[in-house]
């Protein structure tokens, strides 16, 4: 079984990198749409994960997490994107699929879990083209332009958490190494049907690549209501990718020929990210719980670009029911997800933030049936996870002429197993 998961393991992440993972125009400010790497038990209750306990699942969003885990544990989780990008004129619909994350968890007899993984960080992708009215020597005439863009950022981590203060307090951090790049392209021409004289096309290229380090830092406390079952937790998380260095290369290809408009080394500064959150649970049974996070993309800088980017704010809600988790009926060790969230972005247009608002919905189907793991029971609490995000992103006005209908749909399969057993015989 080892030996499939890591063959897996290298399988799909090396087919991570070719994946599309967005479709929208709004992934062209900053460094694209940022990922929210949580498990998709995480992300079918909001997205919250600050305070949320992960006893059979790898949870990024706060590191501390990792001292709660209970099992060697292997996750991986794939998506499908459809969205609607809405203008006044018209609208489009669009869709993409492709693996998402990958990670490893594995805890020792000794207070301590160590984890790893792949994941996206920030993705760009989007297709669209656009039409004007021009004038070439009084003769009235159409220009087409394109613009095209793809890449990405990606993130390798490894980390590790443990408890102290009597097992109620957790700490967790990762050690993140960021690398990608992206390609923008603008294609000028003149359709061949125009009344004017057709001028060459014209490809303006400006592709980055970046790599760095960065790193993040959790902690979790976490107790027992007195007399009761209830725990209540509070999590805390701060991320800081730092500043990535690389290099950015602008052409432009025309019937002259190809010419470079700039051949820099730099670097992009991308802002501390941090939150906080509270979660209330009987183990087994149910869970609540809400994040907020905050980044200020104010901060951002790239290359000798200027950029006009805000403050972003993320309020996301959401909680988990299982009916009878030892239950040997099937049906009643399915686990019910629902959620919530909030966003104000970091993009600005025309002065007005890009609101993004959105619900979740999601299950967590047991992987086996209760009492065929007797020898290993670890395998017991494996899952197979779906989840969905329906979401609105942008407002059809006069600085924002843009409105983004979409609809993320998750699945993931979480193995959990029991390894390096000491076999005794009697």
């Amino acid at each position: 079984m080892r030996l499939r998961i890591f063959l897996c393991f290298g399988l799909l992440y090396s087919s991570l990198w070719a994946q599309q993972l967005t479709l929208s125009p709004y992934s062209r400010y900053g460094v694209g749409d940022i990922i929210n790497n949580g498990t998709v038990r995480n992300a079918s209750m909001g997205g919250i994960g600050m305070a949320t306990g992960n006893y059979f699942s790898v949870n990024r969003l706060n590191p501390a997490s990792y001292a709660d885990a209970a099992f060697t544990t292997f996750d991986i989780s794939g998506f499908a994107y459809f969205n609607q990008l809405k203008t006044q004129e018209k609208s489009e619909n669009q869709s993409s699929a492709g693996f998402q994350n990958i990670a490893f968890m594995f805890p020792s007899n000794k207070n301590f879990t160590l984890a790893f993984g792949f994941a996206p960080f920030s993705v760009v992708g989007y297709d669209i083209t656009s039409l004007r009215l021009i004038d070439a020597n009084g003769i009235d005439g159409i220009e087409r332009i394109q613009y095209k863009a793809d890449g990405g950022l990606n993130q390798v981590f490894l980390g590790g958490g443990f408890r102290m203060l009597k097992q109620r307090l957790r700490f967790g951090w990762n050690f993140l190494y960021t690398f990608g790049g992206t390609r923008y392209t603008r294609i000028t021409s003149i359709p061949e049907d125009s009344p004017i004289i057709a001028a060459h096309t014209v490809t303006l290229t400006d592709q980055t690549y970046l790599t760095g380090f960065g790193g993040q830092v959790g902690l979790m406390f976490v107790d027992s209501l007195k007399s009761s079952d209830l725990y209540l937790r509070i999590g805390a998380m701060a991320e800081f990718n730092g500043e990535l260095k690389g290099s950015r290369l602008m052409t432009s290809d025309n019937v002259v020929g190809l010419d470079t408009l700039i051949n820099e080394e730099g670097a992009v500064s991308i802002p501390t990210k941090y939150g906080i959150g509270v979660h209330l649970s009987r183990p087994g049974k149910w869970a609540v719980g809400a994040d907020v996070s905050m980044q200020n993309w104010e901060q951002f800088t790239y290359f000798s670009n200027p950029t006009q980017l805000s403050r972003e704010l993320v309020i996301a809600v959401g909680g988990e029911l299982t009916p009878n988790f030892t239950s040997t009926n099937y049906l009643e060790r399915i686990s019910y997800r629902i959620g919530g969230y909030a966003k104000r972005s970091y993009i600005a247009v025309g002065g007005e933030s890009v609101n993004d608002v959105g619900f979740t919905l999601g299950v967590g189907l047991p992987a086996s049936q209760q009492g065929t793991n007797q020898y290993n029971r670890a395998r017991l609490y494996s899952k197979i996870s779906l989840g969905v995000a329906v979401g609105k992103r942008g407002n059809l006005s006069i600085n924002q002429p843009l409105e983004e209908f979409y609809a993320r749909v998750r699945i993931g399969i979480t193995l959990n197993d029991t390894w390096f057993i000491r076999r005794v015989v009697d």
